[in-house]
């Protein structure tokens, strides 16, 4: 079911890349493709990856540029299209198969038909059904599989909304995990519901869908959102530490995105 965050991904796909050059959003990056490659199937011939709300390409080039075949999916066709342009620039047309497909309803897939479901930036904060698209991740998965998915953190947008004075935003968000985002673009400022998810919540979501909760990993946990990072040597030692604790159960439900790994059952 398209929402207003699909017209926002359609309006900004663009300029979307450009939205996440940072120092702090490729440590994002860095921390994500460290747990991907730690569930990538071991037989790159015969695995086949979803790539499910992967916008545009980011994570369906990196795991074809390793040997596999990808299919990447999202509900924004132009995300689609900046996609299929970065894909065929990378000359990788034939390891990846683009369609267009909601998350909370992938029925053009058969039962257990991919090795590894990925759902990162924050696709099933935003779709419409968290619980459906979880449940259609899992559905699609062979046993013995890994589902990742990344959400927005929820007790960091509380914290967030208190030190803006949002207090009734806070305690709204504390009740019901729905959220409404404001983003940034090129375009002034949009707003879209977004679910939002503590570890706890998001590992009751797996189990209740035949997925065993693996690992939590906090994206990022320590990195500060400034200029810092612009220093090589402070952005490594940082990236060093987000690599080495982000993912330690006392500290995982403190970074400012959850990404959970499941196994399915």
């Amino acid at each position: 079911m398209k929402t207003t965050s699909t017209d926002y991904h359609n309006r900004t796909a663009h300029e979307y890349d450009q939205g996440y050059k940072s120092p702090y959003w490729q440590i994002y990056n860095e921390i994500t493709w460290h747990y991907i490659k730690s569930v990538l199937p071991r037989n790159k011939d015969d695995a086949l990856i979803l790539d499910a709300g992967g916008g545009t390409g980011l994570w369906a080039i990196k795991t074809a540029e390793l040997g596999y075949k990808v299919v990447m999916t999202d509900i924004a066709d132009n995300m689609l299209e900046m996609a299929r342009k970065k894909i065929a620039d990378e000359e990788l047309t034939n390891k990846i198969t683009i369609l267009n497909c909601d998350i909370i309803d992938m029925s053009q897939f058969d039962n257990e038909q991919f090795d590894l479901s990925l759902a990162e930036g924050d696709t099933v904060s935003y779709c419409s059904d968290p619980e459906k698209a979880i449940s259609e991740l899992a559905r699609v998965t062979k046993p013995g599989g890994h589902v990742t998915v990344s959400v927005d953190n929820k007790l960091n947008w509380v914290a967030i909304y208190y030190k803006q004075g949002k207090i009734d935003q806070a305690e709204e968000l504390l009740k019901t995990g729905m959220a409404q985002m404001q983003v940034k673009s090129g375009h002034g400022f949009d707003w879209f519901p977004a679910y939002m998810f503590t570890v706890q919540e998001l590992e009751t979501l797996f189990r209740k869908c035949n997925l065993e909760p693996v690992k939590a990993v906090g994206k990022p946990v320590f990195t500060p959102f400034d200029k810092s990072l612009e220093n090589g040597e402070i952005y490594k030692c940082f990236l060093d530490l987000e690599l080495e604790f982000s993912s330690l159960p006392s500290v995982a439900g403190k970074g400012g995105h959850i990404a959970l790994i499941g196994k399915k059952l």
